[in-house]
């Protein structure tokens, strides 16, 4: 099921951009949760007891707590990365701003049924709306990682390391055969050692790239044109 949630302080507004979702799930025959927060606190409580949701829509300008000061308590405070956030306003000057917390997209009001179906068609694009997994064998046991959960992969030796949120998990195998099941988008193989899910990389330099948790991998200089494209292509 596809989560998604709404903070708006206006009734209107939030009421006007549910109708545009159910509208568009329904058309796609996806199943949907859609839950909507007039007040800060409110969303704030909602995920810290109920869990995330796969794509938030998060104005900017709220009452009480502004949508830049909630969308930074998500990514630094409760550390998430996956939750793609959509940032509402009727003001586009606050675009640049938002940089550094990683949004999605930018919604301006007064709403626009065509620009909500783009934004939800892209969310579709990058992550499914079911989830992708990365599938791994260990002591003859099958595991899976929701790709989204992944920050990076790292070949030592025989041995796979794969960082993610919730800690290292490993495996013995070839990072060259790891990269073949994954998502194009997602992932981009910058070391013949490294792996990793541009949704966690804070920066892209010419010779290295720093992640959200403050790790600094290199890209090697074989691979920096090949970076180079891919970055054209899905950033």
């Amino acid at each position: 099921m596809l989560r998604i949630g709404i903070c708006d302080d206006d009734e209107i507004f939030l009421r006007e951009l549910e109708r545009e979702l159910i509208e568009y799930v329904d058309g796609k025959n996806i199943t949907a949760e859609i839950g909507l927060f007039p007040d800060a606190q409110l969303l704030l409580d909602a995920l810290e007891t109920h869990g995330l949701f796969d794509i938030l829509f998060l104005d900017i300008e709220l009452k009480r707590d502004t949508g830049i000061e909630i969308g930074k308590k998500i990514r630094s405070d409760l550390k998430n990365e996956v939750m793609q956030i959509v940032f509402v306003s009727s003001k586009e000057q606050y675009a640049m701003l938002l940089f550094e917390l990683r949004p999605m997209n930018f919604l301006i009001k007064p709403i626009d049924g065509r620009k909500v179906a783009y934004i939800m068609d892209e969310y579709n694009r990058l992550s499914g709306f079911q989830g992708h997994f990365f599938t791994y064998q260990k002591n003859k046991q099958e595991f899976k990682i929701n790709e989204q959960c992944i920050i990076y992969f790292q070949s030592q030796g025989k041995k796979i390391n794969i960082l993610t949120q919730e800690g290292t998990k490993e495996f013995y195998g070839k990072l060259s055969d790891v990269s073949v099941g994954l998502s194009p988008h997602l992932f981009c193989r910058i070391h013949k050692s490294f792996i990793v899910n541009s949704r966690y990389v804070r920066e892209f330099r010419p010779g290295e790239v720093e992640m959200v948790n403050t790790d600094i991998i290199p890209i090697s200089q074989s691979m920096r044109k090949e970076v180079n494209q891919w970055l054209l292509k899905n950033k």
